[in-house]
């Protein structure tokens, strides 16, 4: 008998897996013949796949471009889930407050494998603002977010998900994250300038269960003419926001004072 690592197969299911995973690294729309290229299979093996992803709301086609796009159920089923759900629901009165203190949108992310994913933001009452969206995916390496997933990991997480970034990054990008996350370290919050807009300086915190970061809360700091608060006073905002949202949780559970 040949020795497998796996213990169970279902040929299909990992079909379907294999494309939401494809399609959630990727915010451009990918073809039938596209999709099948990248994971090495057939047209007509995936084809089947992508039929009953998009009847069951998992996946959508792109009106333009004829590709496919992940959609945001899978986003809504993992916010459903506790204690992700209890957190978002505890963090939403303190995050619309942040916004309305500082003029500045922010926003809650946690990680997805080598990504951040947006799950929760506040706008705020001004006429202008800057903003990511809910569902946004970006790489860690690439995020103030991802420095901190990384900074406050167990040493043989760490060990994890740097094998898994060596294998998707440059070496030269990998080392200057680990700087950086040093840095996030010791500091216990990230205030670096945007890697997708200019002008944009974002600043995050975690929110912990104790040494556990289990999210964070993001301000995309603009400066605006006049400035009404600076960056060191919405960072400080920000931090008690983060604060108040920690303080509440506990071994995955919410606390309501």
């Amino acid at each position: 008998m040949v020795a497998t690592n796996k213990k169970y197969s279902a040929p299909a299911l990992e079909k379907g897996l294999d494309i939401l995973e494809l399609l959630s690294k990727d915010l451009t729309p990918i073809t039938v013949s596209g999709i099948a290229e990248k994971l090495s299979r057939s047209n007509a093996e995936i084809y089947r796949m992508i039929l009953v992803l998009e009847q069951r709301g998992y996946i959508e086609k792109d009106g333009e471009s004829e590709g496919y796009r992940i959609t945001r159920k899978i986003l809504q089923l993992a916010t459903e889930q506790e204690p992700i759900k209890d957190i978002l629901e505890f963090a939403s009165p303190i995050i619309r407050q942040l916004a309305d203190k500082t003029s500045m949108s922010c926003h809650i992310s946690v990680q997805s494998h080598e990504q951040i994913v947006v799950l929760n933001r506040a706008e705020p009452a001004a006429n202008m603002s800057y903003s990511v969206r809910v569902g946004f995916r970006c790489p860690l390496i690439c995020s103030a977010e991802g420095q901190l997933f990384f900074a406050y990991q167990s040493d043989s997480q760490k060990e994890e998900m740097l094998a898994q970034l060596s294998n998707l990054h440059e070496k030269e990008d990998v080392s200057k994250f680990l700087r950086e996350c040093k840095k996030a370290s010791k500091q216990g919050y990230v205030k670096v300038q945007s890697s997708f807009m200019k002008g944009v300086t974002d600043i995050s915190f975690p929110i912990l269960d104790g040494n556990f970061i289990v999210a964070s809360i993001t301000i995309p700091f603009v400066q605006r003419l006049p400035e009404s608060l600076s960056i060191d006073r919405v960072t400080e905002e920000l931090r008690k926001a983060a604060d108040d949202i920690s303080k509440a949780i506990s071994f995955g559970f919410v606390r309501q004072f």
